[in-house]
């Protein structure tokens, strides 16, 4: 007989099965379900008789081969039926033959073999898809879970026990799987909602601007209930999170495969849970206060309409001494969880957890946080005194704020052309406002100012600085100039007895600060915005732009046109007070992590004196030595040192274009003491406006153990004796002014202009002096010998000046304490020589030393011993 077509895929019903078993008499044998979706042709009449089922069953089982139609053979498409169904009838040709040789035909040929049900099912496993004549389909067939059941019924008992606990080691770990989806669900939902409502209370604040009336809604006890609502939701469900990750067996067994995943879990929970008990204990504090501090922010100090007028209003405190107190008890319940979060946070990797971008920089920025946060609040609970002092928690404190303007040099980095007083009271801080010196201590109506204060302005006429400084040149002695000594805390007790005196207010310390130190804050804040001027600071321009606006003309009448004012003298630091209080906002507005740094460049300011600070407390001085450093000049007596101080008395903002260069070398003899051959050299290349006389004048002071002599000195002026000029009985001056390198020129000096009160008055043309020994050793400073004397430069010249003393031994280890001005970074070439015997085999190069000095107190140290015999010079 012919291999039924339905065998063949191509000959597949377009019908699906399950639309074809809903038609009665689609099919001709057996049911939809078993048959497929195929239809079943019928079978041929002629066909023999079959062998029995029982006859197929014990027959090997055989995979029926792919058959194409034989030869000869054609097939009829049957009409379609009502069900939709069309099938095929084969109309056989005489004695056909596959292409295997059987042949299907009435003769003696053998009858087909029915295939078993797996053998047609190809990969399926079953029948679907597949067709099978209808006598195989009709014929019953052993149930596979029949036999399977007789053959368990046959086992013995133990054998069925033996099964059935193995089938039960199958099945519980996927019943162990579902249950730890749904528990592994619910600890993901507890997370999500603790996160959501530390969101929630970060969104309690959110919105609002940075003035001083909006940090009120910080102390507002509705919010602020409405956080302790969240924070405390969140706490209970991370409690209860951390009980599960901590006391749950399948965690623990997860633990064993994903340890880092866990472990970070773990931590990060734990992390959250002291979080929030910290909040739990701040937010208690912060309602208790709340109503005296929300007051005082919104009733702000007024500031006045424009920038001269006297604020008026009382500064309201927030702190008092009792708040003080709770504040560092609650400091001390917070400094438990804080060293907790410290120990959880080490080794955590937040990438292992399926945390949002948002929330994993969040956390991440938090964390980092932690280690100066442990270390800080314990050094703060060291400190409770110097802060409730600092603070002004015990009564109101001031502070003189003055900005140095390092282009004009004076010994404590530049000059003090303005000043503002910083009042803190309660933790209550005043704005800062600048004025301008020249308004009170000078009288420069000549130049269109109006008359200064004349209360103040009657007591600096005729003033004179005070002993020791007798050197100092200028009349009118007053607070401008009395940042004379190179001690800072000297410089800051003489700034304010003269403010007592001129403006009759009592100081509780100085601050201050040269334009590097503005420069680092834009290093960290960045560029900032003067929107009345439509200016943009950055720490590239800012000197640039200070002194447009305080110097030249069109800048200082810009100021008179956008502050609306008419005194040049008045508007000339307008624009500095402007960025100044810009800068200022900026900075109290910072993000978490650049406080930090912000923190840092300050710290750092105070060891290079860009940011020098005297407070009349001495323990809150001990504590900047301690933390920072107190710009004093050395004077021990137990090593060797030298420091150099600058004054430049030009009148001029020549400084900036000054640049100064300092060898040393240094010969020891065979009993420790020392003997200094000193070159400095000061190069004045005028590469812009220096808003006042062009020739350099520079009063230059070198301090030494009070136990040096001197020895020898040269390069200094002496203004009385004339050198060479264009007047009348002067030689002419030539690019080698003195023929012996000592002044060089670019091209050849003619004269110098001169000053009031050093030669005949400002403007006048002067012959260049001669130059000879310093002119002075009566030192201004206890406890150190001084070399000083002026030095005068003409634009574009340089001139070395020369000085040789001997200190004797001071200890058996040699050491040098150098000590740079503050806003000089002088280029230091130094070079020690040893006729001690250990350094005999020493290298040259292991005894010198070359590079530009920050601001930062150095001690150079000869040791002895080194591997390889010899000395060595050390930096610390």
């Amino acid at each position: 007989m012919s291999k039924p077509p339905g065998a063949n895929k191509l000959f597949r019903s377009p019908i699906p099965g399950s639309e074809a078993s809903k038609h009665t008499g689609a099919l001709a044998h057996g049911d939809s379900s078993e048959i497929g979706t195929q239809p079943v042709p019928a079978m041929p009449t002629e066909t023999p008789s079959h062998p029995s089922s029982s006859d197929l069953a014990d027959r090997p089982t055989m995979q029926a081969p792919a058959v194409q139609p034989a030869s000869g053979v054609s097939y009829q498409q049957n009409p379609v039926s009502q069900a939709g169904i069309g099938g095929y009838n084969p109309m056989p040709a005489p004695f056909p033959v596959s292409q295997s040789g059987i042949g299907y035909g009435p003769g003696p040929a053998q009858p087909p073999v029915t295939p078993r049900p797996q053998a047609l099912a190809g990969q399926s496993g079953n029948l679907n898809n597949m067709q099978r004549p209808p006598a195989a389909a009709n014929t019953p067939r052993p149930n596979a879970f029949v036999k399977t059941r007789r053959k368990y019924s046959n086992l013995s008992t133990r054998a069925k026990i033996v099964i059935l606990a193995m089938l039960a080691l199958l099945l519980l770990p996927s019943v162990f799987i579902v249950l730890e989806s749904v528990n592994a669900f619910a600890l993901y939902s507890q997370a999500d909602s603790a996160i959501k409502h530390l969101e929630a209370a970060q969104n309690v604040f959110s919105g609002g601007g940075n003035s001083h009336g909006n940090l009120a809604r910080y102390f507002d006890v509705k919010k602020l209930r409405q956080v302790q609502v969240e924070i405390n939701a969140a706490h209970s469900d991370l409690v209860r999170l951390r009980d599960e990750l901590d006391q749950d067996g399948n965690v623990a067994m997860l633990a064993n495969m994903v340890p880092a995943q866990v472990g970070t879990a773990r931590s990060l929970v734990h992390i959250g849970v002291d979080a929030t008990e910290i909040g739990q204990i701040a937010l208690q504090s912060a309602i208790k206060m709340a109503p005296t501090l929300s007051q005082a922010f919104n009733n702000p100090l007024n500031s006045g309409s424009k920038n001269t007028e006297e604020s008026t209003a009382p500064l309201k405190p927030y702190l008092t001494s009792n708040n003080v107190d709770e504040i560092f008890a609650d400091i001390n319940l917070i400094i438990p969880h804080v060293h907790a979060m410290n120990m959880q946070a080490r080794g955590l990797s937040l990438n292992t957890l399926p945390l949002s971008s948002k929330q994993s920089n969040l956390v991440g920025s938090l964390l980092k946080l932690l280690p100066a946060a442990e270390v800080g609040l314990n050094q703060t609970m060291r400190m409770k005194s110097e802060i409730s002092w600092l603070l002004g928690a015990d009564q109101p404190r001031t502070f003189l704020v003055e900005p140095m303007d390092r282009a004009e040099l004076r010994a404590t980095g530049g000059f003090t052309g303005q000043f503002g007083e910083l009042s803190i009271n309660g933790g209550h801080m005043s704005p800062l406002k600048l004025k301008n010196i020249a308004q009170f201590e000078e009288d420069i109506t000549a130049e269109g100012a109006k008359l200064p204060d004349q209360k103040v302005y009657n007591k600096v006429v005729g003033q004179s600085a005070p002993d020791p400084y007798n050197w100092w040149p200028v009349g009118n002695f007053g607070m401008r100039d009395a940042n004379l000594s190179a001690d800072f805390p000297t410089s800051a007790r003489l700034i304010m007895d003269r403010y007592n005196y001129e403006f009759e207010k009592k100081l509780d310390g100085v601050i201050i600060f040269t334009p590097a130190l503005i420069e680092h804050v834009l290093h960290v804040t960045g560029p900032i915005h003067i929107t009345a001027y439509n200016e943009t600071i950055t720490e590239q321009n800012l000197e640039a732009r200070l002194h447009y606006y305080q110097l030249d003309n069109t800048g200082i009448r810009r100021e008179e046109i956008i502050e609306k004012v008419e005194d040049p003298q008045q508007a000339r630091k307008l624009f500095t007070q402007q960025v100044t209080k810009t800068l200022m906002d900026t900075a109290q507005h910072l993000p978490y992590d650049k406080v930090l740094s912000l923190v840092n460049e300050m710290f750092l300011a105070t060891k290079t004196k860009d940011l020098q600070i005297y407070f009349t407390n001495p323990k809150v001085n001990a504590l900047i030595t301690k933390y920072g450093a107190i710009a004093s000049l050395d004077r021990s007596t137990q090593h060797d040192g030298l420091a150099v101080i600058q004054s430049n008395l030009s009148a001029s903002k020549a400084s900036q274009y000054v640049t100064t260069s300092i060898k040393d070398t240094i010969s020891i003899n065979a009993s420790g003491g020392a003997t200094h051959q000193v070159v400095m050299t000061l190069n004045y290349q005028k590469k812009g406006d220096v808003y006042g006389m062009s020739t350099y004048r520079d009063y230059v002071r070198i301090y030494a153990p009070p136990s040096s002599q001197l020895i020898s000195s040269y390069g200094f002026a002496h203004h009385l004796t004339p050198y060479c000029g264009s007047g009348a009985g002067y030689q002419a001056c030539g690019q080698d002014v003195y023929g012996d390198g000592t002044l060089v020129c670019t091209t050849a000096p003619v004269d110098t202009d001169s000053t009031s009160f050093l030669d005949y008055g400002a403007g006048f043309q002067k012959p260049i002096p001669v130059i000879g020994q310093l002119t002075n050793q009566e030192s201004d400073e206890p406890g150190r010998a001084m070399y000083a004397g002026w030095v005068v430069v003409p634009p574009n010249c340089s001139i070395k000046v020369t000085l040789s003393w001997s200190v004797p031994p001071s200890s058996h280890t040699y050491s040098l304490l150098f000590q740079p001005q503050a806003s000089v970074h002088p280029q230091l070439d130094l070079t020690v020589k040893s006729a001690q015997k250990a350094c005999a085999g020493s290298k040259p190069s292991d005894l010198h030393f070359a590079g530009t000095m920050d601001g930062q107190d150095r001690t150079f140290t000869l040791q002895t011993g080194q591997s390889g015999g010899g000395c060595a010079l050390r930096l610390s």
